[in-house]
Parts: C-alpha cells; structure tokens; sequence
C-alpha cells in the first residue's frame, strides 16, 4: 500500500501517472483476476488462491484481503514498465506521449521511501506474531527487536558467519534487497566490507575491487602477512537505494555509477534515480554493468569445489539466479541449504525436494524458514565478537558513557 499510496499522493494531482499505474496493474494482473472472478466466495468479492491464500476484488484490482495490498510484485511491475520503456524509446515513428517513463521515476522513489530502514519503525505485525508464540525462542525473538537495534538479527547472522577460520575463503553474502539493512549491521560490527565501490568522499563502482582483500602489514624479519579478520564480501545482485547514475565519466570513474548517502540521494532529489534492478525474468536485463559483473562474481563463487550456498527468503522466481544455482547443482561437491518460510509450498522448491537430493537441505515453516530463526538459532555463536562487545559496554560504564544496549533502544524506538 505503500507505493501504491506514495504514487497517489504525490502524483494523481500533477498528471494521470496513477491512472497509468492503475491501468498497468490491470494488465498485469488479468489472468489472476479472471481466476478470481471465476472462485468467488458466495455473496462476496473474495476469494482464495490455489495456496489458501485469501484476496478481494474491487474495480478490478485484485488486492491482498487483510493488508488491502496490490496482489503482485512490484519488481515484476518495473520489469514490464522497463520492457516498455525500452520499446517505445527504439520505435522513432511516433513522438512519445505515455508516462511510463514517469512511472518508473514514481515506483523508484516509493520504493526509495518503503526500503529506507532507518526511517521505518520495526513491524509491529512481526513483534506481536514473534510474542504470540508458544515457542520460547520466538517469544524472545519478538522481545529482542522490540528493545534492540532493528538489525539485531543481521548482526548476529554476521557475527556466526565470521566464525570461518581464517585459512577458508571469504564468506560471501549476495543479497536481491535494494536496503541497507547489512551495510548498517556491517558499520555496528565494525566489518569490513567489498562491495565493488571505492572511494571514500566519493565512491565509484569498480568490478576489480571485488578481487582484493585486506593483510595486516609482514614482518620485517620473515615477509608473512596476515589476513584481517571480519571482512566479507558484499554483492547486491539488484542494485541498491544507495547506487545513482554519475553526472559524468572519467579516469577514475569509467562505469558511471557512484554510490551516496540516502540522505544525499533524498536532499538532491534523486530518489527516482537509484539504480535498481527487478528481479531478472528476462536475462538480458541484467547484460548491462554493474549487473553483469555482478552475476558474474555470483556464478563463479557458487560453483567453486565445496562451495555452500544458503538461500534466505528466496523464492526461486528470477530465472537469471535459478539457472546458476542449477548449474552449480552439477558440482558434487556443491551443498544448496534452502531456508523459506513456504517452503515446499513454493512449486520451485518442491521440484528441488523431489529431487531427493542430499546435497539439498529445506528448512520450512513458522519457525525453521524463518531468517530471525536461523541467525538467533541455526547458525553457531561467534564469541569474540561477543567479548568484544562486552568489552565496550565495560568501558562505557567504567567512563560514563551509554552503552549499546541504550544506543540499541534508542534505534528501536
């Protein structure tokens, strides 16, 4: 509802953008509303979909019956309108009058104003299912973000993923999310992270970056170096609220693309710039740099010997990744850990299960399909990052500063 209203508010009074939204939600959702009309629920505008899920009917739009949101993702929205755009910009017959170009600026910027974590309030919906529980683990899942940092679980998903000895190759973390979720647990943790951007007041995408690493300096006496430890690698395969087009190219920034603060972003009114990319059900969207390099890095890594992939909360719709995935799938030393809150109820995770695979591990459900589960639960502890943070919180009582659990409650309210 969110971008749907940010559309309406900020645009039905300007021009007819909402009107074209409306109407291409119309298109898109055609079949799904045939369907509906076709199982309605006696004496009503509602009906349920083949997973039990319930949605109403009303002027044509098929929404989402408790949320009152727009039954379709928004991603496969700017995949048609960017389709679209492409068409009419290489059709030179007819001078442009549609405002599909204005649209896709409209859903960039309620998605801009939807995924800026640090200006939203953590889900009440979320606490209050988490304290609801009958598991005593949820019960102090749904306590822990109702009074720590909202990144409370991507803090600790990082901490355990750092436990890796130092002699592996490092962890990788590809992520579909255009939020800043990880860069603000990365900045907590003080971790470093490779993102492909370099720079410091200003940060230019440069592929080659993806390939370095961080030593501590060698001795004088025997030249060894040493690896620094909590360093990741960090790829975001769909762009990011934070990545804008350059106003120009140089030496020093050959790919266009500079990474800005959101306050930045919002301050110069580029919000309808970010780069961001939809999930990739035509492949040739993502032909183009940084996406190109990007999925790149992703197929080389996976399929390495012994590499282990965890999928979190992916539902196997993006063609571009499932391909990879398969491929990998080749490898016999290759593990694919599946972590979805539908789980088999999802026909591409289904078909992996049936499989029957033991390289294939689902974990599914309420509970186990669940990131907050598996960061807090599944993964295993990292205690030097914990005696770290005790550390700090010692040093802050001992000078009269405020601790991190203070600073962690201030962020939750």
């Amino acid at each position: 509802m969110e971008v749907e209203s940010y559309i309406e508010d900020n645009y039905e009074l300007i021009d007819d953008t909402y009107e074209v939204f409306l109407s291409v939600i119309k298109q898109l959702q055609g079949e799904t509303l045939k369907y509906g009309k076709e199982n309605l629920i006696d004496g009503t505008q509602t009906f349920k979909d083949e997973r039990g899920w319930v949605f109403e009917i009303a002027d044509d739009i098929v929404r989402d019956k408790e949320s009152k949101e727009i039954a379709i993702e928004y991603e496969k929205v700017l995949n048609f309108l960017i389709a679209i755009d492409f068409i009419s910009n290489e059709d030179k017959s007819k001078v442009r009058t549609d405002k599909y170009a204005e649209l896709i600026t409209a859903i960039k910027e309620g998605l801009f104003t939807v995924c800026d974590l640090e200006n939203r309030p953590v889900s009440q919906s979320i606490i209050a299912r988490k304290k609801a529980s009958q598991f005593p683990k949820e019960i102090a899942q749904g306590e822990l973000l109702e009074s720590r940092s909202k990144y409370i679980f991507h803090e600790k998903f990082l901490k355990a993923l750092l436990q890796r000895p130092l002699n592996l190759r490092r962890a990788n973390i590809f992520t579909a999310n255009y939020d800043l979720a990880f860069e603000y647990a990365f900045d907590k943790l003080g971790v470093h992270y490779i993102d492909g951007f370099s720079g410091f007041h200003k940060r230019f995408f440069k592929p080659e970056t993806f390939e370095y690493d961080i030593f501590y300096p060698g001795s004088t006496t025997s030249g060894k170096v040493q690896r620094i430890e909590k360093v990741v690698r960090y790829y975001k395969l769909h762009g990011s609220l934070s990545w804008v087009n350059s106003e120009s190219r140089d030496a020093n920034n050959l790919y266009g693309i500079e990474e800005k603060s959101l306050e930045l972003i919002d301050s110069l009114k580029k919000k309808g710039e970010i780069i961001i990319y939809p999930s990739a059900v035509k492949k040739s969207y993502t032909l183009d740099l940084p996406y190109s390099e990007l999925f790149r890095q992703f197929a080389s890594t996976i399929t390495q010997s012994q590499s282990v992939l965890v999928t979190v909360g992916y539902s196997f719709g993006d063609d571009h990744f499932n391909d990879i995935i398969y491929q990998a799938l080749s490898n016999p030393t290759f593990t694919l850990i599946v972590i979805d809150f539908q789980g088999t109820r999802n026909e591409y995770i289904k078909n992996l299960k049936e499989l029957n695979d033991p390289r294939i591990i689902i974990l599914e459900g309420e509970f186990f399909g669940d990131f907050l589960t598996f960061s807090d639960t599944l993964m295993p502890n990292f205690n030097n990052i914990d005696n770290n943070e005790n550390v700090a919180n010692t040093l802050n009582e001992l000078l009269g500063t405020k601790t991190s659990n203070t600073e962690h409650t201030k962020d939750a309210k």
